[in-house]
């Protein structure tokens, strides 16, 4: 892994994902490299830069959220591109400093990550108005996880995360995302996501399919060969199968208690 420090201009970029009216990210390039992710193609990176396998450390952006904070007002969201917690976050702490100064402005803060490291920070967290935390979980299965996930940490320790968040009195919600045909869209696959959400307290499921961006599918092609990852191409545009799962989704939900929403 390539670890480097960058300076940025700016902390706070306006975004245009709901309900969130600040994205932050303390990081470019991530050291999960999810085989899904669409990340390199919204950052617009060179094919000669496989993701996984660098990540830039804004090191400057504590001290410029000093200086934004006075105008900032909303909900930021934190790792709107890239995870804020992932592996050089436990050496850098950055998010946690970035954390410290939106506390002083007392800014809303919607988290979104794959790792248990966020809750090293549920001290300042817990402490934040309106704060929320979400957590991806593509498959409780870990197997697949590391095929799709390989340098997140295991499904299982997202869970207990989950739990210990709730358990500290933040709201929090799971992602499950992105749904891929014949990889984890079964009903058994997601339910067993949905009842590990409910167990945890979480409060909702968003829920995404797979966004086939140029360098997704070539990631995946590399992973699953040409012709099964081809027919998993062309059910991600189907209507059917999007409108089955979704059905299914929002009818586990509601077993559950759940609220159920489509990401994006």
């Amino acid at each position: 892994m390539k670890v480097t420090e960058v300076r940025a201009s700016t902390a706070l970029s306006p975004s245009r994902l709901p309900g969130l009216d600040w994205a932050l990210n303390p990081y470019r390039g991530c050291g999960h490299g999810c085989v899904y992710c669409y990340s390199p193609d919204v950052l617009r990176l060179k094919e000669t830069e496989p993701w996984g396998s660098f990540v830039e450390v804004r090191k400057n952006l504590p001290v410029l959220l000093a200086r934004e904070r006075k105008a900032c007002s909303g909900v930021v969201g934190l790792g709107t591109v890239t995870d804020p917690y992932q592996p050089a976050e436990e050496r850098t702490r950055l998010t946690r400093y970035c954390l410290e100064q939106l506390a002083k402005a007392k800014c809303s803060v919607c988290v979104q990550t794959k790792s248990d490291l966020v809750t090293r920070d549920i001290d300042i967290i817990s402490g934040m108005g309106n704060a929320e935390v979400g957590i991806t979980i593509t498959s409780v299965n870990e197997e697949l996880a590391r095929q799709l996930e390989p340098g997140a940490p295991e499904p299982a320790r997202r869970v207990a995360a989950l739990k210990e968040l709730s358990g500290a009195g933040i709201r929090t919600w799971v992602f499950l995302g992105p749904v891929i045909p014949g990889i984890n869209d079964s009903c058994e696959q997601m339910a067993a996501v949905i009842d590990a959400a409910e167990k945890a307290g979480c409060g909702r499921v968003l829920f995404d399919k797979l966004r086939l961006k140029p360098m997704v599918r070539e990631r995946m092609r590399k992973m699953l060969g040409f012709a099964r990852s081809e027919r998993i191409f062309r059910l991600v545009g189907d209507r059917e199968w999007e409108e089955r799962v979704t059905v299914d989704i929002e009818v586990l939900c509601d077993d559950a208690k759940m609220k159920s929403e489509k990401a994006f």
